[in-house]
């Protein structure tokens, strides 16, 4: 199972590739074989799933009813905005155009470890993100390790 924390800020080349960090790397589980399934996600990221996160992932879209107009249109538009990426000998992966467009990246991206992915954030859409829920942090902080502690 892979597991990632912590972020770091990484320049992105002018073919669309970025160096994923070591202490990321790390985080790999082998069954991942260093590929991620990346995605248009929430609040204007990018999510990368390593193949092994994903493969659950995936296992759980797939229960939902496919009759069901909003699964079906969360279909459409994860499978437009999705592809697949191997780290490379230097440790970077390549990231379409379309997914550079969609995360407002420039010359550098954010890359969070969110437990089983990574994120990739314009570090001022990141910034913004983290300024907005920081009033309310210590609040959210013990509401949510009260639902852990209720399990």
């Amino acid at each position: 199972m892979s597991s990632f924390i912590g972020s770091e800020t990484c320049v992105i080349d002018a073919k669309g590739r970025i160096t994923v960090p070591s202490r990321l790397r790390k985080g790999l589980d082998p069954a991942a074989a260093d590929t991620f399934t990346i995605f248009r996600g929430l609040d204007g990221a990018v999510h990368m799933y390593p193949l092994d996160e994903w493969r659950h992932f995936s296992d759980q879209l797939r229960r939902l009813s496919k009759g069901d107009d909003e699964a079906r249109a969360v279909f459409l538009v994860l499978a437009e905005t999705a592809c697949e990426a191997t780290i490379d000998g230097q440790g970077r992966i390549l990231l379409t155009p379309g997914l550079i467009e969609l995360a407002g990246l420039d010359r550098t991206a954010r890359l969070v470890g969110v437990l089983d992915h990574i994120e990739i954030w314009s570090p001022e859409r990141f910034d913004a993100q983290v300024k907005k829920a920081m009033p309310g942090f210590e609040s959210m902080l013990k509401n949510v390790f009260g639902r852990l502690d209720g399990d």
